[in-house]
């Protein structure tokens, strides 16, 4: 099984993984969604973000834009991290299973992805 966390604004990715408010986590068997919950995390800290996220069993996260230094402690914790990602939850959910979040309609607007 594979958890993914999403950071989300109404019904889309949240722009900025460090101060989002909710986390969506969605979990995955055999690439077929099985689960899904959410957490309130408005206000945490990045230590409590990522004590969250290990204690759920998180592996993955997709999110527009994340500092620095929290993409390198959520890498530390070998927490897989997807950056410049933008759109709708269920879309950008299906793009992953899909493996199709490389199209440029999921990147974030002024995101240049990188080799």
């Amino acid at each position: 099984m594979n958890r993914i966390a999403i950071p989300v604004f109404k019904s889309r990715v949240s722009p900025v993984f460090d101060s989002c408010t909710r986390l969506l986590l969605v979990d995955l068997d055999q690439n077929q969604e099985i689960a899904r919950s959410k957490i309130l995390c408005g206000g945490l800290s990045e230590i409590d973000r990522l004590k969250i996220l290990k204690t759920s069993g998180v592996k993955t996260v997709i999110c527009g834009g994340i500092s620095d230094g929290f993409y390198k402690i959520l890498s530390n914790a070998e927490i897989s991290v997807i950056i410049g990602i933008a759109g709708e939850v269920d879309q950008v959910l299906n793009a992953f299973r899909c493996d199709r979040l490389g199209e440029p309609c999921f990147y974030m607007p002024g995101y240049k992805k990188t080799c």
